[in-house]
């Protein structure tokens, strides 16, 4: 009796040892597993840190870069306030130039106006809708007051269209700079549009003499040869 009592403590006392071997291996495991969180917190902590470090070295570099935006926007707007003074003060002035050669050109030779009048009408549409500058207008206004001037010291055939008996007709023309405009219809017939008076009339050639001139002059012409004394019908107008 006494030593089945013995052996049974005996057996008791094993099983509590092997729990407190067990229950050593799994403190030492949590003890490992905390461990092993410490370190893995401490390296997100390191990176973090590491982050925070480049973010605030950014956020520096942005403050730069906004402080410097912002004076280069305040330089840009002072530009601009001048830009619009000149902009205030230049676009009449090429407003009035620009209906000043309208009406001139409206009473000019009627040589091509319609397209002439358009060139003019471009620019001030490109002007008005801010597709140019002033500066840039100014500049295309006096290209074209230069092609005007070329016209009126020049002289050229070209290909036309002019009213002749009520009928659209496609003609040669001839211009003698911006006093007078000749033309030769498909079928060999002359006219000149001359001025008279305040405004510009058509009246056909038909004096033999007056046709020969005209010829040689249109023949001249067609065969590039420019240079030479010319005699030309008497087109100014009689006192």
């Amino acid at each position: 009796m006494g030593g089945s009592a013995h052996g049974a403590d005996i057996e008791s006392l094993k099983n509590i040892s092997k729990e407190l071997v067990d229950i050593r291996h799994q403190i030492e495991n949590l003890h490992n597993k905390i461990n092993d969180e410490k370190e893995l917190y401490k390296d997100q902590f390191r990176s973090y840190s590491n982050q925070k470090s480049d973010l605030d070295v950014k956020i520096s570099r942005a403050d730069l870069n906004i402080k410097d935006l912002e004076r280069e926007l305040a330089r840009l707007t002072e530009i601009n306030k001048e830009q619009n003074r000149d902009y205030d003060e230049i676009v009449p002035v090429i407003k009035e130039s620009i209906a000043l050669l309208r009406a001139r050109v409206s009473t000019s030779l009627p040589f091509m106006k319609s397209q002439r009048l358009d060139a003019l009408a471009d620019i001030e549409h490109r002007l008005d809708t801010n597709m140019i500058s002033p500066n840039k207008a100014a500049n295309q206004l006096w290209a074209f007051v230069e092609d005007e001037l070329v016209l009126g010291r020049s002289s050229g055939i070209y290909n036309d269209t002019l009213d002749i008996d009520g009928k659209k007709e496609l003609v040669k023309v001839l211009r003698v700079g911006k006093i007078a405009l000749f033309y030769k219809t498909a079928n060999d017939q002359y006219g000149v549009i001359k001025r008279q008076d305040e405004s510009w009339v058509q009246e056909k050639i038909k004096a033999e003499e007056s046709i020969a001139k005209l010829d040689n002059l249109f023949d001249s012409f067609n065969k590039n040869i420019r240079n030479g004394f010319f005699e030309l019908p008497n087109f100014l107008p009689r006192n």
